[in-house]
């Protein structure tokens, strides 16, 4: 729907009241390298793609908040005055989450009506949630003339989804979502939540992101192991080289790689993979900024390559799109996200991009048996009043 159609069937679901309104918008994300490193205080380097959701608001004269999900086709009321984890309608807790930050931070609201959409596919890791507390941070604080640069605004919708929602994410979705320009990846440095634009124009390229269709089914206990694995390298590192290691982010290859006999294989294979995707990252920068893609292209399938088989998060079916990719002679793939399933992000020259789309399609399917979905997207922009 367009702006005008939304605000068509915003007017056949709620009275108008005569009050402020506005229309705002935030996209998902794709990690494009650095995964598994936000934990370890590591560089991350995601950009905002061209899929979005889009929040239309209006004030209303009491406490009352109602929220209408169009793609759920949902309606839920609350009270400013009693905000609770909504456990029927799990979706809602997203908003109400950034609703308590914002109430908690000593700002006065008012009620409000709220109707909302997307074209993000859900459970695909390209971070409808972060988009969805985004966007309603920008459109309440907008609409209530409380001021909040874009960070304050990133870290508040990253405490919505700690506290209220109770998922210990980290800051780099909140921050794309909120921080990203068309054209740019963001480079951030999860240590000290310093962000960097990156330019990522090339006329010649496009970024792919095939989505495996494999719902991500072992991570939490998976994901535990691996930070576990992370904080026993961290121990020994600290107790053999220097007391004032805190995170893997502290180390380099070299002192990894004397140790390697001492360490638990494990250990060792967990470190080994943060400790040279930080590197790699930190080299990306320096080849986007270099418009230097095949460069760019070839630390992307180093970065599989050390999921896949340092860290061990990848699964078959991520291992085959990539694979796939390869053998199309595309510049670069790897999985993106938590891992065990989601999407990988491909970076593949535009005279390939047809062949390549069509390739997956059928070449998987064939392999896997399941029809994989292909978003095409250009680095977009981040949130936004429209």
């Amino acid at each position: 729907m367009n702006k005008q159609e939304l605000w068509d069937k915003f007017g056949i679901t709620f009275k108008d009241i005569d009050l402020e309104s506005g229309a705002y918008a935030a996209p998902g994300r794709v990690n494009l390298i650095g995964e598994h490193t936000d934990y370890n205080d590591g560089f991350v380097m995601p950009m905002a793609i061209e899929k979005e959701i889009t929040m239309l608001i209006q004030l209303r004269p009491d406490r009352k908040v109602k929220f209408y999900s169009l793609d759920y086709d949902q309606m839920v009321e609350y009270s400013l005055d009693d905000l609770k984890y909504d456990e029927e309608n799990v979706w809602a807790n997203y908003l109400l989450g950034v609703i308590d930050e914002i109430q908690k931070s000593g700002e006065k609201l008012q009620g409000f009506n709220l109707m909302f959409t997307g074209n993000i596919p859900q459970g695909s890791g390209l971070s409808s949630s972060a988009a969805l507390e985004v966007v309603t941070a920008l459109a309440i604080t907008d609409l209530h003339k409380i001021k909040m640069d874009g960070v304050e605004m990133a870290l508040l919708a990253q405490r919505a989804e700690n506290n209220f929602v109770g998922v210990q994410c980290g800051i780099m979705d909140q921050y794309i979502s909120r921080l990203g320009q068309k054209d740019h990846a963001l480079l951030i440095d999860c240590r000290t939540n310093d962000y960097q634009l990156v330019p990522f124009k090339n006329d010649n390229y496009q970024i792919v992101i095939c989505n495996s269709k494999v719902e991500r089914g072992l991570v939490d206990s998976e994901y535990n192991q691996r930070r576990n694995e992370c904080n026993q390298a961290v121990d020994y590192f600290a107790k053999k080289e220097n007391s004032e290691i805190t995170a893997l982010r502290d180390l380099d290859l070299e002192t990894v790689e004397k140790h390697k006999d001492q360490l638990a294989v494990n250990v060792y294979k967990r470190a080994h993979h943060v400790v040279s995707e930080n590197e790699r990252v930190l080299e990306s920068q320096k080849a986007l900024q270099a418009d230097d893609m095949s460069k760019f292209g070839k630390l992307m399938y180093a970065s599989h390559r050390s999921l896949s088989e340092d860290y061990e998060v990848s699964c078959k079916e991520l291992d085959i799109l990539v694979d796939l990719a390869a053998a199309e002679n595309i510049t670069g793939a790897r999985m993106t996200g938590a891992g065990f399933g989601g999407c990988t992000v491909n970076l593949v020259k535009k005279d390939k991009l047809e062949d390549f789309v069509n390739t997956i399609k059928v070449k998987y399917k064939e392999k896997t048996g399941i029809e994989p979905e292909v978003y095409v997207s250009n680095p977009g922009n981040g949130a936004r009043k429209l």
